[in-house]
């Protein structure tokens, strides 16, 4: 797997986006989160629930987590 596709088998996948501190204000979330939409060399995109797009800069990520694929039962009731 090269460097370039590392999030590929990953996009759809919900993940956690937790920001570099110098980039938080002082009251401003520590993170943000939603479905893994697109990425590239300057960022990623990510899905948030209400179908919205959220961009965030590479240069503001601290860390990428990403949350694994649900399980048999998960998907069978729906729940997470």
């Amino acid at each position: 797997m090269t460097e370039d596709a590392l999030l590929e088998g990953f996009l759809n996948r919900k993940v956690r986006v937790q920001f570099a501190p110098g980039m938080l204000g002082p009251e401003a979330t520590p993170y943000t989160e939603g479905k893994l939409y697109d990425y590239g060399p300057s960022g990623i995109l990510l899905e948030k629930p209400d179908g919205s797009l959220d961009f965030v800069p590479t240069s503001a990520i601290r860390l990428v987590e990403i949350r694994p694929r649900a399980g048999w039962w998960e998907r069978f009731t729906g729940t997470e």
